[in-house]
């Protein structure tokens, strides 16, 4: 008595389909509920732009930080110039915000205003960049 191969035993086997994902609609109108922050998270299944870690959405809406296109432009500028620098772990100063950010995945790992700047002491940098 043989054992039975895979192919006996389950049957031929049929590619599966990946699953589609759509975009997400965002709000219309101009109390749509929805803030500056939550547009440019969600246009980011749009473009190519930056990356937030979970960490940095936490400590932008906790501390009311005003993330809009214009910042979120300076912000990437910032990583495009310390990426031609060679940089992997950059401080962008955009106005009275500063920003950590992982120049490789262009992530942005932690952001504060001026108030939250108490120690004025950034660790785990090689460079800043003031846009």
């Amino acid at each position: 008595m043989s054992i039975p191969s895979l192919y006996q035993t389950l049957g031929p086997i049929t590619p599966v389909e990946s699953p589609r994902v759509e975009k997400p609609e965002l709000p219309r109108g101009k109390d749509a509920g929805i803030s500056d922050f939550e547009k440019v998270l969600l246009r980011t299944h749009e473009e190519p732009a930056l990356k937030f870690s979970t960490h940095a959405e936490t400590r932008i809406r906790s501390r009311s930080i005003p993330w809009n296109d214009d910042l979120e432009k300076r912000v990437k500028g910032g990583i495009d110039s310390a990426r031609e620098k060679g940089s992997r772990e950059a401080l962008i100063l955009a106005g009275n915000v500063a920003v950590i950010a992982n120049v490789k995945s262009g992530t942005v790992i932690t952001a504060m205003d001026a108030s939250n700047l108490k120690e004025r002491i950034f660790t785990n940098i090689d460079s800043a960049v003031i846009v």
